[in-house]
Parts: C-alpha cells; structure tokens; sequence
C-alpha cells in the first residue's frame, strides 16, 4: 500500500528538517556570509551529519536556497493585475521587483553566486549545468505582458520579452551599480527607462507593420 507523504509522519518530518536546513541557509545568506552545509546545520539545530544526508555539498544547499528568494509579494502582485495596460502592468512589476532586490542585494548577490558556482562545478565535472533556475522572471514578464498578446507578432513578443528580462533583477542591477557606477535610484531610474524604451519600441514597430499591411 502506498502512503500519502500528507499522511506519512517520516516523512513530513523529513520535510520539516529539510526546510529549516534551507531555511537556516536562507538567513544566513542574507547576512552576506556564504554558509557551509555545517553552518547551517548549527543555525537549523540539527546534527551535521543530518544535514549532509540532504545536502552532501555545499554548492547544493546554495543552489536550493537560492531558489527559494523572497519573491513572494512579487508572485502576489503578479497574480493580482487585472488591468489592460501591458506597459502599466510591467512597470508595476517592475518597480516592485527591483525595489526588492535593492533591499535583499546582499542574498541576491549571494544566490547569483551560487548559480555561476554550480555552473563552474558542473563544467569541471565535464557535464551539464544543472537547471537551478525556476524561470519566475520570465513568467512574470509574460503574465504582465498578456495584454498585448494579441498585437505582438510572436517573434516580436519572444524578442520584447528577452529584452525586458534585462531590466529586472539582480544582474541588470550589478551593471548599473559595479559597472556604470549609479547610486540605486539612478539605476533603478535608467533599467525604469530601459523598460520604457523597449516597450515603446517594439509596441510602436507593430503598429507600424500592422498599418502597412
């Protein structure tokens, strides 16, 4: 007979270990440190020896936590727009999205260096990279965008999307801030700018093709 995990007590207390172990790595790296998997066994109060069981490296736990950002307002909001106006939509999401990794940079740094870190391992390992991304932005982007749907050609859309994703998030933000060396309201003002411009862009172009036809 098989046993619902919702109905299986080792299991769900697996689940709850696993989640203060994540959980622990989560605070931590919000602090700025880079936590070992013994760290975070510390801070989770389980044994080392527990903690290895579920994360036999430290580049696993990294990568896990990573996952598990604080995007959840984001998600919420996301969810929430009822609105038609896909340039309006964005904008909102992204305003609320940058304004969180502003106020999480240090884990969000963090997290992008775990990514890169697995993608290093993997390659020395001669494999894959795994798949540690959950593909929220691109979601997001895509939920925002649904209004113009339906007056994007695909490609366009594909191509406006791609571009937007280089307006939101962590990556965006360490261009303006290490690179161009903007103060956070510059930056969040220029990749507001950058969104802006696109939209426009590739809004425009497909009203002009559609008038042509």
């Amino acid at each position: 007979m098989t046993v619902s995990p919702d109905s299986d007590p080792r299991a769900n207390q697996k689940q709850r270990t696993r989640t203060a172990i994540v959980d622990a790595a989560i605070a931590l790296l919000a602090t700025g440190c880079r936590p070992t998997v013994s760290e975070a066994a510390t801070a989770a109060k389980v044994s080392r020896a527990t903690a290895y069981r579920y994360f036999p490296t430290q580049d696993s736990l990294l990568v896990e936590a990573a996952a598990h950002g604080p995007v959840e307002p984001i998600e919420t909001l996301v969810a929430a727009q009822t609105g038609d106006n896909a340039r309006a939509r964005f904008a909102e999401l992204q305003a609320a999205f940058n304004a969180l990794v502003g106020e999480e940079e240090a884990a969000m740094r963090m997290a992008l260096r775990s990514y890169l870190d697995a993608w290093f391992a993997a390659r020395e390992r001669g494999t894959l990279a795994p798949d540690v991304r959950q593909g929220r932005r691109m979601r997001w982007i895509a939920a925002t965008l649904a209004p113009a749907r339906g007056t994007l050609a695909p490609d366009t859309a594909q191509r406006l999307s791609a571009a937007l994703a280089l307006t939101l998030g962590i990556e965006p933000l360490l261009v303006m801030k290490d690179i161009c060396r903007l103060d956070d309201a510059a930056a969040r003002d220029t990749l507001q700018w950058m969104a802006k411009t696109l939209l426009e862009a590739a809004l425009t172009e497909q009203s002009a093709t559609r008038n042509d036809d």
